[in-house]
């Protein structure tokens, strides 16, 4: 049967029509990208997505590897906003460091005086310290290859300092060793090679790799380290 040219006409007006009702750009707003249809995040989310971002690229590839177009693809945001919560990728670098501050600080702190024994007192701050540091190994990691960057921001040493120093006049009253005009005696370098040999025991098992070869318990490593430094000031 032949049809009839109107007929063909309406037919065809009917198929363009379901077509284009079918087609994803058909149900998208004019002029409307994908990425704008996104529900808008609180600002506080876009900020704690970027610095997410920036402490696992920073602590992988380096500060100086990764460019703010990384960080906003990692954080799922245009890189143009960036800049509306940090001025530049310095000021990342920075909350990071405030991130890793706030953490350590966090910890309880060497009492001046000893409730418990001496040795149970350095298991349970090198416990505390030791989970700490690996449960932040990429701030931690970022804090020590990025020192270039950092530019003189010395609050991490500070802490440690404080805490040697702190732990160190507690090792001077318990020993009853000599100390100077300031208070200070040879505890202050037993507490802190204490703290050093914990950073160390971290970095080199999860960082450089030694637990690959040999795994070693963190708790007994603390305990051992523990007894060896009481031992060696008594």
């Amino acid at each position: 049967m032949t049809s009839v040219p109107g007929q063909a006409l309406h037919d065809q007006s009917l198929h363009n029509q379901n077509v284009h009702s079918q087609s994803p750009l058909s149900q998208r707003p004019h002029g409307q990208s994908p990425a704008a249809r996104r529900p808008r995040r609180p600002a506080a989310e876009r900020r704690r997505q970027i610095l997410a971002a920036a402490r696992t690229l920073f602590a992988e590839r380096g500060f100086d590897a990764t460019t703010t177009r990384d960080l906003a693809a990692a954080a799922d945001i245009n890189d143009a906003l960036i800049y509306r919560y940090f001025p530049d990728k310095h000021a990342i670098l920075a909350a990071l460091v405030d991130e890793a501050i706030a953490v350590f600080q966090g910890l309880p702190k060497p009492p001046d005086q000893a409730a418990v024994p001496l040795e149970s007192l350095l298991e349970l701050l090198g416990t505390g310290f030791v989970n700490t540091i690996q449960d932040n190994l990429d701030l931690v990691t970022i804090l020590i290859s990025e020192r270039q960057a950092l530019a003189g921001d010395t609050r991490f040493v500070e802490f440690v300092d404080d805490a040697a120093t702190r732990l160190g006049r507690l090792i001077d009253a318990t020993a009853g060793g000599q100390v100077d005009g300031q208070g200070e005696g040879q505890g202050y370098l037993t507490a802190r090679a204490y703290f050093g040999a914990l950073i160390a025991f971290v970095l080199l098992q999860d960082q450089l790799g030694l637990a690959s070869i040999r795994q070693v318990d963190a708790a007994e490593y603390v305990r051992h380290l523990a007894q060896v430094t009481v031992r060696g000031i008594t």
